[in-house]
């Protein structure tokens, strides 16, 4: 369980960094929009979580 948990910690750390430099990135570039820079954003947010979830739901007996 806790080789699990430390697993799901570095997934966690991996995705998080890579959403927040996409993030970053959409928030800096001149070519989009502002009103679709938050949509963006938001929607990479959504799909960090989605993909944490579905790393952690496993931990907990659920089968995806």
């Amino acid at each position: 369980m806790i080789e699990g948990l430390v697993a799901l910690l570095i997934v966690m750390i991996i995705v998080a960094l890579v959403i927040g430099m996409m993030a970053w990135l959409v928030q800096q570039a001149p070519f989009i929009a502002d009103p679709w820079k938050q949509w963006i954003v938001w929607l990479l947010y959504v799909v960090g979580v989605l993909i944490i979830l579905a790393r952690a739901l496993p931990l907990v007996g659920v089968r995806i």
